[in-house]
């Protein structure tokens, strides 16, 4: 008889190298066009600056016969034109390197007109962004005062020094903290698509190899069955035929048990292929209870068990637990193979402190030594599996595990090491666990207040700009003021730390310190023009809290009411800077408030165009953002049910073959048993252990290391445009 199981759909049937080359091949133009558009991506931004820059100096000079451009002047332009777009072209793979350079050869160019890096200058924000997305945080923290420092030095030497040299450092200083928030911003959301995508590629190789992994699994599982029951039929209807003249009465004993054991191996097969997985219930029975129901079975069957299982493994259940009863149930059953009526010793122990078990089953050999002995046909049943599934089964856990006879005696023995869930062997996976170091960053950031949990290099940043902003605005108008200046300056941009938590509580926090200018000039702290410079380069704080609310607070259905709340707040605390700046003139003339109200409102209406913009600008991104993630959950979701169904399919498969072989040949045995034919249970028995054993060899045979699954078509969700 053969057993054959039919192959999955799109299994590979060529050569191997056939297989092997065919993914290379098929991929090779994908590759030739990512790499071309990554060069294109180095490329590109670098060559359009190198192009402004020409065009706008030298190129216009020499269009206009300026005489001050020479050879020398053109010959310099152009090679740091050049050296430039080199730089710039590498600041995705050195990113640092790329902005180091940028900067040298600007410092380069200081004998050359200021025309001659205007444009150039952007160079630096755009390498600056790169160190910010592409390295870690710490390092766009020294890299960007690092380049401040340059651009301050270059704007000294530049310009005269003093207030303009002061102010345009100022304003690097602005550009540069923006630049940094927004790449740890992008560097932020790449990562987490990085994320997304390894769980995808995670998913996609659990897809792949679902058919083999529930081949595997059956077949141990069949295994199980058919060594646990068909095995002891074809000893015990063997022992009761050759002894049946002198034990008359072995085989009315016999028919009774292969009539049980029949009825049993039928049932468990029929569960198996209805259900095609162990037992959930017996799976969350505690240790103890499982192995002594195990071993009162092989009592039955003439083994003499004698089971010792410590206090702290008898509760245990769960994948360890799981390993441990397997393991014992194997050893029983070869004991019952090899060495029927001996005694088999069982020790389970459980360590309190790491949660490893050590399992031991050993037998004493009594076959060995009684006349008769165990037959050479009963020394081949077994197929070979049975050692190696239990080393499988422990070195799936991290543990270890040793076979062979016993060395005080004859016997044979089993050790077994299985970790637990809190052992070093556990603890030491996942790249063997955290350091100290590790460790002690751990604790530092739990000792953090909840308030800065969450917050990143970027949060900083932008508050930070949004805050040097009317600094800089107020050192340009009234730099004697610059101290009093800060402090409201600084209370107004801190809440955008938590723009992204708390969206709304930030809007409500900005449109209240807005007040902090009118407050300081009606009660003289703060002069007219500093008050106005902190209200107009201020507002920029409420422009962010408005794109935080549209971006992190919700559905834009919910979001949209926060335009007309930031206009009517802005144009409210117009309403009190002019009340406070023109508050005697009011006084005197009562007809003043009526005016005030009505520019009020005209200033708010004003309002609303930019209010909506930053709002739109926030929703657009949140609504990019939620159709990327539905994408990945889609895609996600798509491959783990085609692995289910994969599995499915492959169980229906060998469930077929069940039903076509080893059940017919159960059912005989019952059949045979029923009617006294102990002969004929003997025969079926064998029969129906050889159609297992066959339908494990093809089992065996599929998911052989060579034998590579090629990679079925499964449910793709349709791509979102991003």
């Amino acid at each position: 008889m053969t057993t054959s199981i039919p192959a999955a759909p799109g299994r590979n049937v060529g050569r191997p190298h056939d297989h092997a080359l065919q993914p290379e091949i098929e991929n090779a133009p994908l590759r030739i066009i990512e790499s071309d558009r990554e060069r294109i991506r180095n490329w590109l931004l670098p060559v359009l600056t190198a192009a402004l820059q020409l065009a706008y100096w030298p190129g216009r000079a020499l269009r206009e016969d300026d005489p001050a451009v020479g050879a020398v002047q053109l010959v310099a332009a152009l090679t740091a034109a050049a050296a430039l777009t080199a730089a710039l072209a590498a600041r995705r793979r050195r990113p640092v390197a790329a902005a180091l350079a940028v900067e040298v050869v600007l410092i380069a160019c200081l004998p050359l007109p200021q025309d001659a890096t205007l444009v150039h200058a952007l160079g630096v924000l755009i390498a600056l962004y790169s160190v910010a997305v592409r390295c870690p945080g710490r390092t766009a923290a020294v890299v960007g005062p690092v380049l401040a420092v340059c651009e301050a030095g270059r704007s000294v030497l530049v310009l005269e020094p003093g207030v303009e040299a002061a102010g345009e450092a100022a304003v690097n200083c602005v550009l540069f903290l923006t630049v940094v928030g927004l790449g740890r911003s992008r560097r932020r959301w790449l990562a987490g698509r990085r994320t997304a995508a390894r769980d995808l590629a995670r998913a996609e190789s659990e897809r792949a190899r679902a058919a083999l992994t529930e081949r595997e699994r059956l077949a141990r599982e069949l295994h199980d069955v058919s060594a646990h029951h068909l095995t002891s039929v074809v000893v015990t209807a063997d022992a009761a035929l050759r002894l049946g003249d002198r034990k008359p009465e072995l085989s009315a004993q016999a028919l009774e048990f292969a009539a049980d054991t029949g009825r049993e191996t039928s049932a468990a097969l029929y569960r198996l292929v209805a259900l095609m997985r162990t037992s959930a219930a017996d799976e969350e029975s505690p240790l103890g209870e499982r192995v002594a129901e195990l071993s009162a079975g092989f009592a039955r069957l003439g083994l003499h068990p004698a089971v010792r299982v410590a206090p702290e493994a008898a509760p245990l259940t769960g994948p360890t637990a799981e390993a441990a009863f397997a393991i014992v149930r194997e050893a029983l059953t070869n004991a019952l193979r090899y060495a029927p009526g001996s005694t088999v010793r069982i020790h389970i122990l459980a360590g309190t402190a790491d949660g490893t078990v050590d399992v031991t089953v050993e037998d004493d050999g009594a076959a060995g030594g009684v006349p008769g002995g165990v037959p050479a046909a009963r020394q081949r049943l077994g197929g070979g599996r049975g050692t190696v599934g239990m080393r499988e089964r422990a070195t799936a856990l991290g543990g270890t595990l040793a076979a062979g006879p016993r060395p005080d005696g004859a016997g044979w023995a089993v050790r077994a090491h299985l970790p637990g869930a809190t052992s070093p062997l556990h603890r030491q996976s996942a790249h063997h666990g955290p350091g100290p170091l590790h460790q002690r960053a751990l604790q530092q950031r739990a000792l953090r207040h909840r308030a800065l949990r969450g917050l990143d290099l970027s949060d900083g940043a932008v508050a930070l700009a949004v805050a040097t902003l009317p600094v800089f605005a107020v050192v340009v108008e009234e730099p004697t003021a610059v101290a009093l200046a800060c402090g409201p300056a600084v209370a107004h941009a801190l809440g955008l730390l938590w723009r992204r938590r708390a969206p709304w509580a930030v809007l409500c926090a900005v449109l209240a310190t807005a007040w902090l200018a009118p407050l300081g000039l009606a009660f003289g702290l703060l002069s007219p023009d500093v008050a106005l410079c902190l209200f107009v380069a201020g507002a920029v704080a409420e422009c962010v809290a408005v794109y935080a609310v549209g971006a992190f607070a919700g559905p834009a259905g919910v979001t949209w009411p926060v335009i007309g709340a930031a206009a009517a707040g802005l144009s409210l605390s117009c309403l009190a800077l002019a009340a406070a700046d023109g508050m005697a003139q009011l006084a005197e003339d009562g007809g003043g408030v009526g005016l005030l109200l009505f520019l009020g409102a005209v200033v708010g209406v004003a309002f609303l165009p930019p209010m909506a913009a930053f709002w739109g600008l926030g929703a657009a991104v949140r609504t990019r953002r939620e159709r990327v993630k539905a994408w990945e959950d889609h895609a996600l979701t798509a491959t783990v049910w085609s692995a289910v169904a994969e599995a499915h399919e492959e169980r229906r498969r060998i469930a077929v073959e069940l039903r076509g072989q080893v059940l017919r040949h159960a059912d005989a045995v019952v059949a045979r048993a029923e009617a006294g034919d102990l002969g004929g249970v003997a025969t079926e028995a064998r029969a129906g252990l050889s159609a297992m054993r066959e339908l494990l060899a093809a089992l065996r045979e599929v998911t052989a290391p060579g034998d590579v699954p090629e990679q079925r078509p499964h449910p793709q969700p349709v791509p979102v445009p991003s």
